[in-house]
């Protein structure tokens, strides 16, 4: 995982800069269950650590639910962890009843605007972007999903998490070709749950 950051830094550094922005990546994959959830948690974490930026991991789904259009409406969904400059904007956090009065309020709010879900992804984004340095959306699966097909425009690039022993190439090669065809900034793919296996030499010394 390391290598596959090391790249990213670099990368979103250099665009960070041409841009004159926050930096706002989508993480996927080709099937769902790969592990994307997880990846975008550990690359949100070695992001605020390594850069002392403030970064935000955000369900995508949940974006297009709420209503953060108005700056001050951020920290009613974005909550502070325990990692220094992070912030999560998770999928379900019905349990904090101030935020169950806000969707509440949100829902009718949203009816009455007549948006589509993601025009107020887009909107939400926009906000999001003044209050982030580096923003990375949780995204479902291309497969199921073309949630990443819309987002692509307002994103810097994508991050397609391929799980090993199990993507299939073809699946990784169509993969590829959405996001292309979407006209997206494909930034890389990332193995996850790579085994490594013990040669037999050193099982020999144990």
């Amino acid at each position: 995982m390391q290598e596959y950051l090391q790249v990213f830094l670099k990368g979103i550094q250099k665009e960070s800069r041409r841009h004159g922005k926050s930096f706002v990546a989508a993480f996927t994959s080709y099937l769902p269950e790969e592990g994307v959830s997880y990846v975008t948690q550990s690359f949100g974490v070695e992001i605020s650590k390594r850069t002392g930026k403030r970064t935000l991991i955000a369900d995508v789904q949940r974006l297009s639910q709420i209503d953060v259009m108005k700056y001050g409406d951020i920290s009613h969904y974005c909550f502070q962890t325990d990692v220094p400059n992070l912030w999560s904007l998770p999928a379900d956090d019905d349990s904090n009843k101030k935020i169950i009065k806000a969707d509440e309020n949100n829902e009718r709010y949203l009816q009455s605007y007549g948006s589509t879900p993601m025009e107020i992804t887009f909107n939400n984004l926009e906000t999001l972007r003044y209050a982030f340095d580096y923003i990375l959306l949780d995204c479902p699966a291309l497969s199921i999903s073309d949630d990443v097909v819309f987002l692509v425009p307002e994103t810097e690039g994508v991050m397609v998490v391929v799980e090993a022993n199990q993507t299939k190439r073809e699946q990784i090669q169509n993969a590829q070709q959405i996001i292309e065809r979407a006209e997206g900034n494909l930034l890389g793919f990332i193995l996850n749950k790579r085994q490594y296996n013990v040669p037999n030499w050193i099982y020999n010394r144990l």
